[in-house]
């Protein structure tokens, strides 16, 4: 890191102690059954044509984590079947696939996307996949746990579609507690831990504590694993 970038970092650091997020998420980690889960936008690292798979590990190394998802419709809360999900994620150190020469300690370039010009600077796809819903409305991903970067707190993206129409795009949100816990071990330790929590992310904030994206996180004999059910619009 640059003594500009950690300069920069410092006084974002300060800023995002004035967020206080922890009403709002409160009030999000559940919702109604007439409710969908927030939707946020796909970020600036989003990629189309995610392979068809359920373990996007490839050679990352880190924390195993079984992602579980299960589709719902709002209201009725009927299983969404045969419905598309992708996600994609950091790795253990904060880095995206398509977007590596970008690294994790820099600011994501403002100017670049609001021009919309923001483009892969590779072809890699680790730690992206998609799966169809089966007739419950469930898909099970192998990944790792995420990494952190700046200015972001521990996420995994998720987008819901069906039919070539997009139904849901959102973030999934680890508590911090299990955050700090997976940031004290390799490989993630090197990095350290991470400045950017829930409590202060802004992301959060805009969604006013993102309803319905908080994942539930159980131990496993290999790992972890992260439970959630996103509630759509039809």
């Amino acid at each position: 890191m640059t003594v500009r970038d950690l300069a920069r970092r410092r006084v974002l650091t300060t800023a995002l102690r004035l967020i206080d997020n922890r009403a709002a998420m409160r009030r999000a980690v559940s919702i109604g059954p007439d409710e969908p889960t927030a939707n946020q936008g796909p970020g600036p690292y989003y990629v189309g044509g995610s392979p068809r798979r359920r373990d996007v590990r490839e050679d990352r190394d880190g924390a195993p984590l079984t992602l579980a998802v299960r589709t719902v419709l709002a209201g009725s809360l009927e299983p969404l079947g045969d419905a598309l999900v992708e996600i994609w994620h950091c790795d253990a150190d904060g880095i995206y696939s398509g977007y590596q020469r970008y690294g994790a300690d820099k600011f994501p370039a403002l100017v670049s996307l609001t021009l919309r010009r923001f483009r892969p600077s590779d072809d890699a796809m680790f730690l992206r996949g998609a799966q169809t819903t089966d007739a419950d409305g469930r898909v099970e991903f192998r990944t790792i746990v995420p990494g952190w970067y700046t200015p972001r707190t521990l996420h995994i993206h998720v987008r819901v579609s069906r039919g070539g129409r997009s139904l849901l795009t959102t973030e999934l949100y680890f508590p911090d507690e299990f955050a700090a816990e997976i940031q004290a071990q390799a490989p993630y330790a090197r990095r350290g831990r991470s400045p950017f929590i829930n409590a202060n992310d802004i992301e959060i904030r805009l969604a006013k504590g993102s309803p319905g994206s908080w994942l539930t996180i159980s131990s496993t004999p290999d790992g972890h694993r992260a439970a959630i059910t996103l509630q759509v619009r039809s």
